[in-house]
């Protein structure tokens, strides 16, 4: 019925039908947009517990192999090495009996070869748990930690030759400046303070308590017989 009234219809009124018919009624929305929202959670804050929290990592079944290996190192050469066989026990002070050269590695293989021996079983375990179950290991990226730790032993190393040429105080403030500006302390707030930590540091240690350090200073060579003197015994 539709179709026959249309095509009744004159031409004009045909092409405004058909107009009328294709665009039909105009839509409408009425959606409500909704805001995004991201919840980022708060970063946790430090705990003293978490410091002492133990996680084995990957590189504890290296770590204990290498700790076996020096213990068995120092037990096999200690009767000849370590001056056991001229001990001398019978001294009545027992402070003599500590100054004697055996001591130290006594000690030493006294806590490191147990402590190697109860950690390296764990340590397989947990090695054979991860193989088993394809987990990723990251005994390499934990090694390569290792390696950036041995830059502040050649700190230290330097650090302490440089005392026969520069003297205590000189060479503490100069490392103590430079080791906070190395952690990434640059600004100047950090740089006074790591200089009046280390004046802190001689004053207590060289100045106070008189720990014995090298007393023939390349520096103090070039000053004054008073100041050389006054450098020598409190700097």
């Amino acid at each position: 019925m539709v179709k026959e009234n249309v095509e009744n219809m004159p031409s004009s009124k045909k092409q405004k039908a058909f107009i009328s018919y294709v665009s039909g009624p105009k839509f409408k929305s009425d959606t409500i947009a909704l805001s995004f929202k991201s919840y980022i959670p708060l970063e946790r804050k430090f705990k003293i517990e978490d410091l002492f929290e133990f996680k084995r990592k990957d590189g504890d079944l290296f770590l204990s192999f290498i700790c076996l290996l020096f213990a068995g190192f120092i037990i096999f050469n200690f009767s000849s090495e370590t001056g056991w066989e001229d001990r001398a026990l019978d001294h009545k002070r027992f402070g003599k009996i500590l100054k004697q050269p055996w001591v130290g590695p006594l000690a030493c293989v006294t806590i490191l070869l147990p402590a190697a021996l109860l950690n390296i079983l764990p340590s397989y375990r947990r090695w054979i748990y991860k193989k088993r179950n394809l987990i990723p290991s990251r005994f390499f990226h934990e090694f390569s930690i290792w390696i950036k730790a041995l830059e502040f032993i050649g700190y230290f190393l330097i650090y302490t030759l440089s005392i026969r040429y520069l003297g205590y105080f000189l060479s503490t403030v100069i490392f103590g400046v430079f080791l906070t500006n190395r952690l990434g302390y640059t600004t100047l707030k950090w740089q006074i303070r790591s200089i009046l930590t280390t004046i802190a540091i001689v004053l207590t240690f060289r100045t106070f308590l008189k720990i014995k350090t090298p007393v023939n200073i390349w520096l103090y060579e070039f000053f004054p017989q008073n100041i050389e003197t006054f450098m020598k015994i409190y700097f």
